[in-house]
């Protein structure tokens, strides 16, 4: 499988981000994509079906500073960036538009490339222990409203591996039942979060995965839960 990517930019100065900052991230990483291919990710996905699947994840901007008074974010020095993806094609797009351009521009901000890292996948095991570094996103929607679910509720592991087996289909891969449980988790780490209007509740936090080998690293590649194109649910691998 692929390896993600963990991106070193920087910012020389100091900057403000506003606290919905995740739509022109996901803006700039569509920008960063080769015509027509970037056009076709964002307008419905690479993989046909009655729900499109885009199979790209990023995570939230590292390092930046939460500025109370002001409801931004702080950017000064170093940030990092994380992404993934299930298709090779996504991820060359990715990796040859950052350094093409040098870096990222995000709501005006040139962040400057200073580095490109790949972060290999962990060899095949049935469990892994991840730490979100976005919020991890799980809900059902009932006659046009949203019911999110907690770590601590059953539906929330249920559907995180309902979605990695619709993922695991349309990629051809090895289905199977997954299972989470929270173990770095309390109720300060849940986020709150506005994107296009709309608020989202996601969990940021540790968690164990038993599984298939397969979807366990496919979690790692394209996200858990829902929303990962919109930078919802990028986990990475920590050791116990």
């Amino acid at each position: 499988m692929l390896p993600s990517f963990r991106l070193k930019l920087q910012f020389y100065g100091e900057g403000r981000l506003p606290v919905t900052y995740r739509e022109g991230l996901q803006a700039a990483l569509y920008r960063l994509l080769p015509s027509p291919l970037g056009e076709r990710l964002h307008d419905g996905g690479l993989l046909e079906g009655s729900r499109p699947l885009k199979l790209f994840v990023f995570s939230r901007l590292l390092g930046l500073a939460y500025v109370h008074e002001e409801k931004a974010f702080q950017v000064a020095g170093d940030v990092v960036l994380y992404f993934a993806s299930a298709l090779p094609e996504v991820l060359e797009g990715l990796v040859q538009g950052v350094w093409r351009k040098g870096g990222l521009t995000v709501h005006g901000l040139e962040l400057e490339l200073r580095g490109l890292e790949q972060v290999p996948l962990p060899a095949a095991q049935e469990a892994l222990e991840v730490e979100a570094l976005a919020p991890i996103t799980v809900y059902r929607t009932f006659e046009g409203s949203t019911q999110y679910y907690n770590p601590w509720n059953r539906e929330f592991g249920l559907l995180i591996s309902e979605n990695l087996n619709r993922k695991a289909r349309a990629l051809g891969l090895e289905e199977g039942r997954v299972s989470l449980r929270p173990l770095r988790v309390r109720p300060g780490h849940k986020r709150l979060e506005r994107y296009k209007g709309t608020w989202v509740e996601g969990w940021m936090g540790r968690y164990r995965l038993e599984g298939p080998a397969s979807l366990l690293r496919l979690g790692l590649l394209t996200g858990l839960g829902a929303k990962n194109s919109q930078g919802f649910g990028f986990v990475r691998e920590v050791l116990p």
